[in-house]
């Protein structure tokens, strides 16, 4: 990985903790599944149009400093060119577009910087016409293999543009679990009932690390083993919230060692199948991690993006996710739209994940966090 993407990714991690942290705060005992990479990209991409302080609340949350918009943009094409695969057990794809309103003048700056770092496709549609917002899904459902089918509901007629991103995964783990070893076992919910829920079973080597509020167990997928599930249980005097306070301190140290750690002990795991889908609008949760001149259309200076007045603004920005775990592997699907307004250690060990948790899956090579959710009720 390179120096310019180094500058870029760690930072993201840390982003992609702060805001599990703000879901998870603002839903709690609720499953939370967020995909910090289809945020960040789409926010990057948002960047490209800002200027002045409304830049820097962008870049300030994506964790990038003072780092210049070209050598964002150009860890960013070295990220998305290096996570794009397709090997054996293992599928990732990323997606970019941007889809906007016929008739609005926007500068060509903007639209190329998108399409020559982020790949992204640019439609220009109508979007008075009851179609459009049918077209803008089906492309959301063509990047997601079906997973995600409608993330828009409807196009406020104020909407100048929407900068969407997708990325689909799709894991089989290394090493299978036995379908005949999965047994109902109780699960302690957030909320303190208990409850029957599958619990998979292994006994095997496996890469196991503990840190002062957790036990971690990682856990590969594919003949390459360069993307892995990590899932981080709690200590017993720890919470969930302390678990991710725990990941995103110190720009992310204790993540980046955890994803890194390929040292295998001997050990038993129990871990849940679960089915998940989450969907939130995450306007409250940016705006409270730095981004709130970008809300307003009082403070917004999207002056890169088009011609003003009148004011640009970020109106909405909506994420939605759908992840699996079962004993054949994983499979995840995210979309964020970004839309624009006009005003008007060795030893044996044994883990049971049996009580809410924290769980990631990262790729090694680039450190990107492609999902992150605390588990707090299996379905």
């Amino acid at each position: 990985m390179s120096k310019t993407n180094t500058v870029t990714i760690a930072p993201t991690a840390t982003f992609g903790m702060k805001l599990l942290a703000r879901e998870a705060a603002a839903k709690p005992g609720e499953n939370i599944m967020i995909s910090p990479l289809s945020v960040a990209v789409a926010l990057a991409m948002a960047a490209n149009g800002a200027r002045g302080n409304t830049l820097a609340g962008i870049t300030s949350t994506l964790g990038l400093g003072d780092v210049d918009q070209s050598a964002s943009n150009a860890a960013y094409a070295e990220l998305l060119s290096e996570l794009k695969r397709d090997k054996i057990g293992v599928t990732l794809a990323v997606a970019n577009a941007i889809f906007a309103r016929q008739g609005v003048d926007f500068y060509e700056s903007f639209l190329n910087a998108n399409r020559d770092s982020f790949g992204a496709r640019v439609d220009v549609l109508d979007f008075d016409a009851a179609e459009t917002v049918d077209a803008i899904n089906d492309w959301i459902g063509e990047s997601t293999q079906q997973k995600i089918t409608k993330l828009l509901e409807e196009i406020d007629p104020l909407t100048i543009m929407y900068l969407i991103n997708c990325v689909y995964f799709k894991g089989e783990w290394t090493v299978k679990f036995d379908k005949d070893l999965t047994e109902d076992q109780p699960f302690t919910t957030a909320g303190g009932s208990a409850k029957d829920h599958p619990l998979m079973y292994r006994s095997a080597d496996m890469v196991y690390g503990r840190g002062e509020a957790y036990t971690y167990i990682s856990l590969p997928f594919g003949e390459s083993k360069d993307v892995r599930l990590i899932a981080f249980l709690p200590q017993a005097d720890k919470s969930t919230a302390d678990v991710i306070a725990a990941l995103s301190a110190d720009d992310a140290k204790q993540l980046t060692y955890a994803i890194a750690n390929t040292y295998e002990s001997e050990g038993e795991l129990w871990l849940p199948r679960f089915d998940l889908e989450y969907e939130n609008t995450l306007n409250d949760s940016l705006q409270a991690l730095g981004m709130a001149d970008a809300f307003s259309s009082a403070t917004a200076d999207f002056g890169a993006l088009r011609p003003t007045p009148p004011a640009v603004y970020i109106s909405e920005v909506k994420h939605k996710t759908v992840f699996k775990v079962d004993e054949e592997g994983a499979e995840g699907a995210a979309a964020t739209s970004v839309g624009f307004g006009l005003e008007s250690v060795s030893f044996p060990f044994e883990i049971r994940f049996d009580r809410p948790f924290v769980t990631v899956v990262a790729d090694s090579k680039t450190n990107a966090i492609l999902f992150a959710g605390v588990v707090n009720d299996p379905k």
